[in-house]
């Protein structure tokens, strides 16, 4: 008897594990880890990049086997060799001395053991491997990019009888000369990047300067990248990252950021910190080498609200028979109603009617509307026994927000707090501004289902969304 009330007891706490075990099994990079691309590819490696003192840390042995480079493992001497063709590297966990075929010198910080994986400094894989390397400041995810090839041209005999040509010395070494096409577009080189007291000016050498950019918000800033183009040295402050920042003149504007932020395809990233949310507009030279652009404060704060699925795509069908694409169109439409009240804000919604739309699509909706915000909402489904209110975010920047809404959203609902969670969720990952997906309560139980298809349920829920939206935007 007490044998049948344990194993009773078990396998109950196994059934309400169920959800957290599935969670459990997301990749690792949705709760908290750095995500690895590598040649385009997102990797999933057991354990995923993480930053230790300002050090980025990346697992060696997959991109290693990306390489089809071998990686050893000596348990007594905590020893680690990566060997291909000629190449022998080795190291031990948690020393900084590393010996490259033979040659010793010290890392960045110690290799790391972590759930028997060894991480190394991003920047040590970079320069030994081949692999060029970017950082994607919004996303916060690490791009690798193996390098190509380089054919050696054999070197033939000296002729004693041809002249040699003889250097001039005002000549200047080609060596550090910028590359001129990438993809068949001309290298700009950014000569200067100044904030005067009413216009950001950025200057190249030539070409044609063709810039994007977006908005984030907490704490506020306008990030403008400049594709096609390259820093002049003389830009940088720190040298090894291909960073640096200016001095701002404008009363809106802390600070200046510049980097080259990506180096293949080459792209400038300039960060502008701003005391107060502001608006960018090119005023002159804009597709020339010499942009302007003009701050104001913003007319209206954009939000897209985007309900999901639509059409073909019902989502989830909820116990009572209706769906989830439904549910999440007559949220949408009661959020977008009450936003046109609010005299700062301008409401736009990815979808007003049961249309399918794509999920890149949605996402470039608000992209190209420089969106301020983007809430999409869901309605979740599991077991008829999962009841609650969850809110999922990806990048960095969303995190305030998400917790924000997800506050306001338990508040109305009165269902379970299920929590603030991270995953990749394509609407959430690929928008430029702060952005969160709500999954209001679950279809698949009759409880919530009863609610959420109930008007009084529908207009709380709706009032608590608007709430938070103008808590995020600092709207009274």
């Amino acid at each position: 008897m007490k044998f049948k009330l344990i194993y009773s007891l078990l396998l109950l706490l196994i059934v309400f594990m169920l959800p957290v075990m599935a969670s459990a099994a997301a990749p690792q990079s949705a709760s908290g880890g750095v995500p690895l691309f590598f040649n385009g590819k997102e990797l999933k490696p057991e354990v995923f990049p993480r930053i230790v003192k300002d050090v980025t840390m990346v697992p060696v042995r997959i991109i290693a086997e990306q390489l089809g480079s071998k990686v050893t493992w000596n348990q007594e001497a905590q020893r680690v060799t990566i060997t291909k063709d000629a190449l022998k590297i080795e190291m031990v966990i948690n020393q900084l001395p590393v010996t490259m075929n033979g040659v010793k010198s010290n890392l960045d910080a110690a290799p790391l053991l972590i759930e028997g994986n060894t991480l190394l400094p991003v920047r040590f894989i970079a320069e030994n491997m081949g692999i060029e390397v970017a950082w994607d400041d919004v996303q916060r995810a690490v791009y690798l990019k193996e390098k190509p090839a380089v054919a050696v041209v054999p070197t033939p005999a000296p002729n004693p009888e041809a002249a040699q040509p003889q250097l001039n010395p005002s000549d200047k070494p080609l060596v550090d000369n910028p590359v001129t096409i990438a993809d068949g577009n001309q290298i700009s080189t950014i000569k200067a990047i100044d904030m005067t007291a009413t216009q950001l000016l950025v200057k190249a050498d030539n070409g044609e300067l063709k810039p994007t950019f977006f908005t984030l918000q907490s704490p506020s800033r306008i990030v403008i990248d400049i594709p096609n183009a390259v820093l002049d040295p003389s830009l940088y402050k720190d040298e090894a990252n291909k960073s640096g920042s200016s001095v701002s003149q404008n009363v809106y504007v802390s600070n200046v950021r510049y980097s080259l932020y990506s180096m293949s395809p080459s792209s400038v990233r300039v960060v502008l910190d701003m005391k107060e949310s502001m608006d960018l507009s090119w005023t002159a030279g804009l597709n020339t080498a010499a942009l302007v652009g003009t701050l104001q404060k913003p007319g209206k704060y954009r939000v897209v609200i985007d309900p999901g699925h639509g059409d073909q795509d019902p989502g989830a069908r909820a116990v009572n028979g209706r769906t989830e694409k439904e549910f999440n169109l007559i949220m949408g439409l009661k959020v977008y109603d009450l936003l046109l009240k609010e005299a700062q804000i301008q409401p736009a919604m990815t979808r007003n009617n049961d249309t399918f739309i794509p999920l890149d699509d949605r996402a470039s909706f608000a992209n190209d509307r420089l969106a301020h915000l983007f809430v999409s909402i869901h309605g979740n489904a599991y077991k008829s026994t999962s009841t609650g209110t969850e809110t999922y975010y990806y990048k960095e920047d969303s995190a305030g927000f998400a917790q924000t809404m997800h506050d306001y959203l338990v508040a109305a609902t009165g269902l379970a707090d299920r929590g603030v969670r991270q995953q990749p969720f394509r609407v959430v990952k690929v928008t430029n501004m702060p952005a969160v997906l709500l999954e209001v309560g679950y279809l698949s139980n009759e409880g919530d289902t009863e609610l959420m298809f109930d008007e009084n349920f529908q207009n709380r829920v709706a009032l608590a969304i608007v709430a938070g939206i103008k808590q995020q935007l600092n709207i009274q």
